[in-house]
């Protein structure tokens, strides 16, 4: 929802966004005690359309008729006052502030994403997986149920998903997912971080009822703390379980929920937004950040912990293949299947060569479809979208062989060409395999 309530009763807040205990508020004086009480009782008397103008307007009133001269301290003591009463925020924390529709670009980073397509060791599922009731678009076969409630003594219904091993947050992180609620409109949309042993949460009260809708969150801005610290959850924290939790446990046999295209996105507020449009679904994620090389990275690289600067975190560091030259190879296991139009987006680090061969094997088909990259600028992280439904090419010649919906793929490869290929070092990062959705002519 798009929150036009004062809050109020929650935490004192200053104009510098700081949040202080009810039961300690911060020492102030006698007639910026006066005007914050002033400021309270008039906002819940009046619209809460009318916005910090009107306020201000309000409270200037008020000061000139207790003779605090108007002029510019006395401005500043009216807007710290509202700040501590809460009235520059849109919202209380725990429920959402601006739209929730779904972001216009590819964030910077996916640190977690599932389309239940797959099942892996370990990557928990809270339900059951639904292959009838789904979201109608090409390459979609599978979401996730969830079995029936109560949930303990908690909800109505409980779904989600246990992403190990832990992905790591980012600077200003968000939530994009798919729902089908029945039996009511409200839910809770929770994480938890291992960092902090603790969850946040933020509480949605319009949603879509008896329908495939989209939801997406800015946590970061947001959610509230479980425990009620005020700390946001920062870049490099440990997410863990994530949950979507709908009605009282005594109204469970009213209830329905399935999710699909769960992904948890940052972005980087110092940094422009990327080309490329939001993502229909994420096929294939893979940071590398946490967790043992075995078992939840298999494939053909080393893990670097200490990669050039520009990364992240962890990333994969190339390998040399039998006949030499250097490679980064991710088996897609399970084979998953692509959408109406696949692209890959990755960061790489490139040294001692510029080109590279990127292919996927479509198991459908029973053979490599591969984008041929040249003159490609070394020692410096770079960013690719490749187009693998309009720009790759069948590795046995096959001619205008559509890379159709449905499709099966099962490894992806990044293969170091031509001079000091046998020497180059390659670092790959932040490899999203994705469903960009129909694709325009």
């Amino acid at each position: 929802m798009v929150s036009t309530t004062i809050p109020f009763g929650f935490a004192l807040s200053s104009v510098y966004g700081s949040r202080v205990s009810k039961t300690t508020p911060t020492p102030m004086r006698l007639d910026e005690a006066l005007i914050q009480r002033l400021a309270i009782a008039t906002a819940k008397m009046s619209n809460t359309r009318t916005g910090v103008v009107g306020y201000l307007q309000i409270l200037s009133m008020i000061s000139q008729c207790l003779k605090i001269c108007c002029r510019w301290p006395a401005v500043l003591l009216v807007w710290h006052a509202l700040g501590s009463a809460g009235l520059l925020f849109a919202a209380e924390r725990g429920t959402p502030s601006t739209s929730t529709h779904r972001p216009a670009s590819f964030p910077h980073r996916i640190w977690a994403a599932c389309d239940f397509e797959w099942t892996a060791p370990d990557y928990g599922w809270f339900g059951i997986a639904e292959t009838n009731r789904i979201p109608a678009y090409p390459g979609n076969r599978t979401a996730l149920r969830a079995t029936p409630g109560p949930y303990e003594k908690v909800s109505a219904i409980m779904a989600g998903i246990n992403p190990v091993p832990g992905p790591r947050m980012g600077k200003e992180n968000g939530l994009f997912v798919r729902y089908f609620l029945k039996g009511g409109a409200k839910a809770v949309f929770q994480h938890f971080s291992l960092t902090r042993e603790d969850n946040w949460h933020i509480v949605v009260d319009d949603l879509k009822t008896n329908q495939w809708s989209e939801l997406a969150l800015n946590f970061t801005r947001d959610a509230k703390r479980n425990d009620g610290s005020a700390e946001r959850f920062g870049e490099g924290e440990r997410m863990d379980d994530f949950k979507v939790i709908a009605g009282s446990p005594t109204q469970a046999a009213n209830y329905e929920l399935l999710l699909d295209d769960v992904i948890f996105f940052a972005n980087d507020p110092s940094l422009p937004p990327e080309p490329e449009p939001f993502p229909n679904r994420v096929i294939l994620l893979a940071a590398f950040d946490t967790g043992p090389k075995h078992p939840y990275w298999p494939g053909d690289y080393t893990i670097a912990e200490t990669p050039p600067e520009g990364a992240f975190w962890r990333t994969a560091r190339s390998v040399p293949r039998r006949d030499g030259p250097q490679m980064v190879v991710l088996p897609i296991t399970p084979p998953r299947p692509v959408g109406a139009h696949t692209k890959l987006r990755f960061r790489f680090h490139l040294t001692g060569a510029s080109s590279l061969t990127v292919q996927i094997f479509d198991a459908t088909v029973q053979d490599n479809r591969h984008i041929r990259l040249n003159d490609l600028k070394q020692g410096r992280w770079t960013s690719l979208y490749l187009d693998f439904s309009r720009n790759s090419r069948r590795n046995d010649g096959t001619p205008n062989s559509p890379f159709t919906a449905g499709n099966l793929v099962d490894d992806l490869f990044f293969f170091v060409e031509g001079e000091g290929a046998k020497t180059a070092t390659l670092h790959v990062d932040e490899v999203v395999l994705f469903d960009a959705g129909i694709a325009k002519p």
